[in-house]
């Protein structure tokens, strides 16, 4: 199974939720309002139906749900969508998200390396004559204005995977082609997944370091050379998964710098 505890999924319909929920070994669990998965390690995925609102609604819900302990998450839309004449089954990281019926615009910072980069209107009927060289959906919009209220946004990214085009019309994309299209791209799909987990992992270590670091360099006066000390020490607990212990000694009560530095060091020992 592919690990990826820090990442949600939102994605419009079940038909392009399914070769995720297989690939990502999800279960279903209980929501009285949406179709909601988890995996063992963490990961979850949400289908919110069709549109602005609904990927709105569904990405709020997810976001109200978390129980992430101060960890921030990764947030990943991923769907079909459309264009004027790129290939049908590429896939598109987005740049720029622009929503037809406010005008208004985002801009996703780019983090997946290898995949073409675009910007995109979403839409709140399907576009028929793709009058712009962007990609046309009718989530993204909705998504991030609702994902990038939860998290910093470079933590808020979306993929999508074209389905039509000018030379095949939307009325041609039939659930045989989303289904493959979606398999098309599962490969590319766990690698921009592996590089989101990774820099979500890496922002919430560091956080996670700084807290106890941070409180101990408040309360106390260090040296250059202790802080150095400080840091190797808390890098220390958190590689022996004494995250816990750490930040309770981080909220004793020390006579001096090096006190603590004595403290901290004991207890590695034990």
């Amino acid at each position: 199974m592919h690990s990826f505890p820090n990442i949600n999924l939102v994605i419009a319909h079940q038909l392009e939720a399914k070769k995720l929920i297989n690939l990502f070994s999800m279960e279903r669990v209980e929501s009285d309002r949406y179709k909601l998965y988890r995996n063992s390690a963490g990961m979850k995925a949400i289908v919110s139906g069709m549109g602005f609102y609904n990927a709105k609604a569904a990405t709020d819900y997810l976001a109200e749900i978390e129980e992430s302990g101060g960890r921030v998450r990764g947030w990943l839309n991923i769907g079909i969508a459309g264009h004027q004449s790129a290939v049908i089954g590429s896939c598109f990281t987005i740049n720029k998200i622009t929503y037809k019926t406010s005008g208004v615009s985002s801009f996703p910072i780019q983090i997946f390396s290898d995949v073409p980069s675009m910007g995109l209107i979403s839409v709140d009927n399907p576009e028929l004559k793709y009058p712009g060289d962007v990609v046309y959906d009718m989530e993204a919009a909705g998504f991030w204005e609702a994902a990038s209220k939860s998290v910093s946004i470079e933590f808020v990214q979306c993929l999508k995977i074209i389905s039509d085009n000018k030379d095949h019309s939307i009325e041609k994309v039939t659930d045989k082609l989303v289904l493959s299209l979606v398999e098309k791209n599962l490969q590319l799909i766990v690698k921009c997944c592996s590089q989101l987990q990774q820099l979500v992992k890496d922002y919430n270590e560091i956080s996670k370091l700084n807290s106890a670091f941070q409180v101990l360099l408040n309360k106390l006066h260090f040296t250059v050379t202790q802080q150095n000390q400080l840091k190797r020490l808390c890098q220390r607990y958190r590689a022996l998964g004494r995250d816990s212990e750490l930040e309770k000694m981080a909220d004793l009560d020390f006579s001096s710098s090096r006190e603590a530095l004595s403290l901290l060091s004991k207890g590695i020992s034990i």
